[in-house]
C-alpha cells in the first residue's frame, strides 16, 4: 500500500499581516544563501517558523525568483522511508517530475539504501552535459525548509540528511529550523564557509522589535518602561511576549500584571495558560484541551473527537485563528490546522492533569475517523495512542488483505511487531498475518511458529468462530506452509498444503493463487513440467477471475518461465505480454509487478541476442523491481543484468550487478532455480577473469559432485559444474555428468537445457579430441535452438564455439540444409572481442601448464592452430578464414615460433600437451 502523503506537512505557512518586520534576519538569511546550510536553531517559541516563513514570502520577489520547498517534520519522520517519502513530496512541490523513481523504490517492500536513493534524487537535480533528464534548468536554484527537526531522533535519517548535505548540488539551499541542534557535521560544515548560524541570542526580539510586537501588532498601549521590563523578563521570548500580552488583553492595570511576570519559562507557561484559557469561555477551554491530543485538526475530525453537538469543531477553529491563539493554518482553505507546539504541549499537559481518563476515548475517536476516511496510517497511530490494542488487532484485521494484495507486508509487518505476543497468540488471524509477513520478508526460520500459534488460538479460541471462518483460517496456514514448505525443499509436503489450501480457502481468496504458484513450484522441482505449467496458469486463472491483478501478473510470469523450457518460446512471449498488459495501468503506467514481466521479456530478447531491446526492458525492469521488493523476483533481475552485461562484455557490471544478487541472497533464502542463475553468473565471470582459484573454491563450497543425484528444483544446477569441468580439461567426468543430465532434461521435456548440453557436450568431445562425435552434438543443439530463434546460447561460449560452426559448418548443411541461414546468423553475432576459450583461460592461470608458452597465442592464430590440427591446408584454412595463403603461412610461422616447435606435427602435439586443443 502507498504511504499517503500528508499535504499539509509540505504546506509553506504564510507570513502573518501583522508581523514585526525583521530586515536584520532577512538579510542574514539572504546572505545564507551563498552557503550549504542555514541553521536557525533556538527553544521553542523564538519565532522560527515565522520568520522562515516572512523571508520565504520574499524569495516569490527575488529576481530571479528563488523556489522554495518546505516540509514540517513529525515523528513519524524518524522512520527513514516516510522521511525520504516526504522529502521528495516536498521537492516535488517546485519540480512536479521529480524523484518519481525514487518515490517508487520508496514504496517496495525493502527499499534501497538511503544514499543509492539520495543518488538518484540528487542526480536528477545536478545539471550535466551527461544528465539531460534533470528536472532544474542549470542556474536555477532552490530552497529546501525542513522545519521541526529537533523531532528527529533517528540516526539514520541524521546519516541520511548527512549525505544529502555532503553532495548537495550548488543550486540548492538547505533551511533547518529546530529547537536543538541536529546530529550533523557541522563544526566541519562551519570550518568549511559552508554554515550560516541563527540562535537564540539572534532571534529573541530586541528592544527595539518588543514595543513594535506588544504595541502595534498586539494592540497595547504599554509605557516604554513597561516594555522594557516585559523585554527583560521574558528575555525577548517572542511565545512569552505574546502569551503575556493576550493575558493583558482588556487588563486595566498592565503594569501591576507585569510586575508578577516573573519566574521560570516553566512557570510562566503554566501560569499564562491558566491565564489565557480563563479568559476563554468554558466550552472553547474544552475544545482546546480535548482537540489538542490531535496533531492536526480540522472540523469534521474535531466534531468527531468532542462528540459534542452544541459545538461546532469548524466554527470554533476559525474563532481561534481569529483570536491568534496560537494556532497555525495549514491549507489556503483554512480547512486543516494545528496548534502552536508550545502551546499544544501545555495543553496536552493540562488535559492529562484534567481528564487523563478520557484521553484513551479520545484517541480512539480519532482511530475511528481516520478509518472511516481512509488515512490507515493516522487510524492506526491514533489506535496505538489509545492503548487499545484490540482496536488495533481488529484494525489489522480489517486491513491486512489489502496490504498482502498490494505487496506492502513491510508496513504490516512494522504493525505486528508493536503488538504483544502474547495478544497476537490468542488471536488466530494475527498469527496468520505474522506467519505470512514473516514468510514475505525472510524470517523464513520462525514462520512455523507462527502457523503453529495460529492452530492452537483455533483451538482455544472463545469467539464464535463459524466452521467458515475456521476453514478460512486453516486455508490460509496450509497455503503459508505450502511456499514454506517449497522454500524448504520439501516437495510432497508442497503438494499436500497446496491441495488442502485450494480445498479449504474460499473462491474469491488471493491465498488460492499463492497456494497454486506453490504447487507450480513443486513440479517444477519433480520435473513434471505440464503439471507445473498447468498449476501456475491455474494460479493465473484465479487471479483473474478475481481481480488480484498483481498476483496474476506474478503467476504468468511463471507460466511464462516453464513454457521457455519446455521449448515454447513464442507462447512464452505471449504470456509476458499479457503480463505486462495486465501491470499497466490505465494512463500507462506500469505498476511495480511489471519488473518480473520486464525481466522475463528482457531475457528472451537477450537470447535471442536483440540486445538493444533487452538493454531497455531489462533497465527497466530491475527498477521496477526494486520498488517491489519480493527478494526471488529482485535477485532474477539483478542475475538477467548480468546476464545482459556479459553478452555485451561488460564484465564490471556484470560483477556489480552478481555482487547486487548476492546481496539479496545472503539475507533470505531464495528460490534453488534463481540460485542456480545466479550460480551461473559467477561461473561465467570467473572464467571471463581467469580466476582459478574462486572457481575451486566454487566447487569445493557447492558440495557437487559428478555422481550426484540431479535436482530439477535447483534447475538442474549440475551444468554448472559441467562447465567447469570442461574448463578444466576434465573431459571424462564432464561427459559423463553431461549424459546424464541429458537424459534428465529429455524426460522432464526442457528444451532450453537440452541444448545447453548438447553445446557442453559438443564442446567437451572437441576438448578431448573425439571429433567425430562433435558433429552430432552440435548438430542437435542447433537443430533445438533454431526454430526458437535462441542465439546467445551459442554465442556465449565464445570463440571455441565460432571455430566449432566454421568447422563443422559445410558438414552440417549437407544433412541439415535448412539451417543455412541460421548458421550465418550466428556466425555474424560472434563478436570480434568475444571472450577467449574459458578452457584456455583456465589453462593459463594453471601455470604448470603453459610454463613452457613463452607467448600466448592471440586469438587468429588458436583459430589457424585448431585447423591445422584438423587437418587442413594452408589454402583449406585461408578459405576457411576468409585469409590470402601468404597470411596463413605467416600466422604458421609465428604459431611454430611461439610453441617452439618445427612443423605442424609438432604444433599439434605441444598445442595438447598444453590444453589448447
Amino acid at each position: 500500500m502507498s504511504t499517503s502523503i500528508l499535504a499539509t506537512k509540505l504546506y509553506i505557512p504564510p507570513a502573518q499581516p501583522k508581523v514585526v518586520l525583521r530586515p536584520r534576519l532577512i538579510e542574514r538569511l539572504n546572505e545564507g544563501l551563498h552557503h550549504k546550510l542555514t541553521l536557525i536553531s533556538a527553544p521553542a517559541g523564538f519565532g522560527k517558523t515565522t520568520l522562515v516563513s516572512e523571508w520565504v514570502a520574499g524569495c516569490d520577489r527575488r529576481e530571479p525568483k528563488l523556489r522554495v520547498a518546505w516540509l514540517s517534520l513529525d515523528e513519524g519522520d524518524n522512520d527513514t522511508t516516510r522521511f525520504l517519502i516526504y522529502l521528495v513530496a516536498a521537492m516535488q512541490t517546485i519540480a512536479p517530475t521529480i524523484g518519481q523513481s525514487v518515490l517508487g523504490m520508496l514504496q517496495s517492500s525493502q527499499p534501497p539504501p538511503p544514499e543509492f536513493l539520495l543518488t538518484t534524487l540528487l542526480n536528477e537535480i545536478t545539471p550535466s552535459p551527461d544528465n539531460p533528464s534533470t528536472r532544474f534548468a542549470s542556474g536555477q536554484s532552490f530552497v529546501l525548509v525542513l522545519d521541526d527537526y529537533h523531532v528527529i531522533d533517528s540516526k539514520l535519517v541524521d546519516h541520511a540528511l548527512t549525505f544529502l548535505i555532503e553532495h548537495q548540488p550548488p543550486q540548492m539551499h538547505l533551511v533547518i529550523a529546530t529547537r536543538e541542534d541536529p546530529q550533523l557535521p557541522l563544526a566541519q560544515l562551519r570550518v568549511r564557509g559552508q554554515l550560516t548560524e541563527l540562535r537564540a541570542a539572534d532571534l529573541r526580539f530586541s528592544p527595539a522589535e518588543a514595543p513594535e510586537f506588544l504595541n502595534r501588532v498586539m494592540g497595547l498601549n504599554l509605557s516604554a518602561e513597561d516594555v522594557a521590563a516585559l523585554e527583560t523578563r521574558t528575555e525577548g521570548w517572542i511565545a512569552g511576549l505574546q502569551l503575556a500580552a493576550i493575558s493583558m488583553q482588556g487588563l486595566d492595570d498592565t503594569t501591576r500584571f507585569i510586575q508578577s511576570f516573573t519566574g521560570s519559562h516553566r512557570f510562566v507557561m503554566d501560569y499564562l495558560v491558566e491565564q489565557v484559557l480563563g479568559q476563554q469561555s468554558e466550552s472553547v477551554q474544552q475544545f482546546l484541551l480535548r482537540t489538542s491530543m490531535l496533531d492536526h485538526m480540522c472540523g469534521p475530525l474535531c466534531d468527531a473527537v468532542l462528540l459534542d453537538s452544541s459545538v461546532s469543531g469548524q466554527a470554533t477553529l476559525e474563532y481561534l485563528e481569529h483570536a491568534n491563539l496560537f494556532i497555525v493554518p495549514l491549507d489556503s482553505e483554512r480547512h486543516w490546522y494545528r496548534y502552536h507546539h508550545l502551546f499544544r504541549d501545555l495543553l496536552r499537559r493540562r488535559l492529562e492533569l484534567t481528564w487523563l481518563a478520557q484521553v484513551p476515548v479520545l484517541h480512539q475517536r480519532a482511530s475511528e475517523w481516520y478509518r472511516a476516511a481512509g488515512l490507515v496510517e493516522q487510524a492506526m497511530g491514533h489506535a496505538f495512542a489509545s492503548q487499545d490494542l484490540e482496536r488495533v488487532a481488529a484494525l489489522i484485521d480489517e486491513f491486512a488483505d489489502e496490504l498482502n494484495l498490494q505487496m506492502n507486508q513491510v508496513l504490516l509487518k512494522k504493525w505486528m511487531e508493536r503488538l504483544p505476543h502474547a495478544l497476537i497468540r490468542t488471536r488466530p488471524w494475527l498469527c496468520v498475518y505474522e506467519g505470512w509477513v514473516r514468510y514475505w520478508t525472510g524470517q523464513r526460520a520462525q514462520v512455523e511458529e507462527s502457523l503453529r500459534n495460529a492452530e492452537l488460538a483455533l483451538e482455544s479460541s472463545t469467539r464464535n468462530l463459524s466452521d467458515e471462518e475456521r476453514k478460512h483460517i486453516a486455508g490460509h496456514i496450509a497455503a503459508i506452509r505450502a511456499h514454506h514448505a517449497l522454500t524448504d525443499e520439501a516437495l510432497p509436503r508442497v503438494l499436500e498444503m497446496g491441495q488442502t489450501a485450494l480445498e479449504l480457502l474460499p473462491e474469491a481468496d488471493h491465498m488460492r493463487c499463492e497456494a497454486a504458484v506453490a504447487m507450480g513450484g513443486a513440479y517444477w522441482g519433480l520435473g513434471n513440467s505440464a503439471a507445473s505449467q498447468q498449476h501456475f496458469y491455474l494460479a493465473k486463472t484465479i487471479g483473474l477471475k478475481h481481480g488480484q491483478r498483481a498476483l496474476a501478473v506474478s503467476a504468468a510470469c511463471y507460466t511464462s518461465m516453464m513454457q521457455v523450457k519446455r521449448g515454447l518460446v513464442a507462447d512464452a512471449f505471449e504470456t509476458l505480454r499479457e503480463a505486462l498488459d495486465l501491470a499497466t495501468g490505465p494512463g500507462g503506467e506500469q505498476f511495480p509487478i511489471a519488473g518480473f514481466a520486464n525481466v522475463k521479456l528482457g531475457d528472451l530478447l537477450r537470447e535471442q541476442n536483440d540486445l538493444e531491446k533487452a538493454s531497455q526492458q531489462i533497465v527497466q525492469a530491475v527498477d521496477q523491481c526494486i520498488q517491489l521488493g519480493q527478494a526471488d523476483v529482485l535477485t532474477d533481475s539483478y542475475v538477467t543484468l548480468a546476464r545482459l552485461r556479459l553478452a555485451l562484455d561488460d564484465l564490471e557490471g556484470a560483477r556489480e550487478a552478481i555482487q547486487k544478487a548476492d546481496e539479496v541472497a545472503r539475507r533470505v533464502k531464495i528460490d534453488p532455480f534463481v540460485f542456480c542463475w545466479l550460480q551461473d553468473c559467477h561461473v561465467r565471470l570467473w572464467l571471463a577473469d581467469e580466476d582459478m582459484d574462486a572457481i575451486v573454491r566454487w566447487v569445493e563450497q557447492s558440495g557437487l559432485t559428478v555422481n550426484d543425484p540431479l535436482s530439477y528444483h535447483y534447475d538442474l544446477h549440475h551444468i554448472n559444474l559441467a562447465r567447469v569441468l570442461v574448463a578444466r580439461g576434465m573431459q571424462p567426468d564432464a561427459l559423463q555428468l553431461l549424459d546424464r543430465l541429458m537424459a534428465a532434461a529429455e524426460s522432464a521435456g526442457w528444451v532450453h537445457e537440452m541444448i545447453k548440453i548438447a553445446i557442453l557436450q559438443a564442446l567437451a568431445l572437441q576438448a578431448k579430441g573425439e571429433t567425430h562425435r562433435v558433429p552430432a552434438a552440435l548438430s542437435r543443439a542447433l537443430t533445438l535452438a533454431e526454430p526458437r530463434g535462441y542465439m546467445r546460447i551459442f554465442v556465449d561460449e565464445g570463440a571455441p564455439m565460432r571455430l566449432m560452426i566454421l568447422d563443422l559448418r559445410v558438414s552440417i548443411l549437407k544433412t541439415s540444409p535448412h539451417l543455412c541461414v541460421y548458421l550465418e546468423k550466428l556466425l555474424a553475432a560472434f563478436h570480434s572481442t568475444t571472450a577467449e576459450n574459458p578452457k584456455l583461460v583456465l589453462s593459463k592461470i594453471e601455470g604448470s601448464k603453459i610454463q613452457g608458452l613463452v607467448e600466448a597465442l592471440s586469438q587468429r592464430e588458436l583459430e589457424v592452430l585448431r585447423l591445422i590440427a584438423q587437418g587442413l591446408s594452408n589454402r583449406e584454412i585461408g578459405e576457411r578464414l576468409f585469409l590470402a595463403l601468404s597470411t596463413v603461412k605467416g600466422h604458421s610461422r609465428i604459431i611454430f615460433d611461439k610453441l617452439e616447435v618445427h612443423n605442424r606435427t609438432e604444433a599439434v602435439a605441444r598445442a595438447r600437451e598444453l590444453g589448447l586443443l
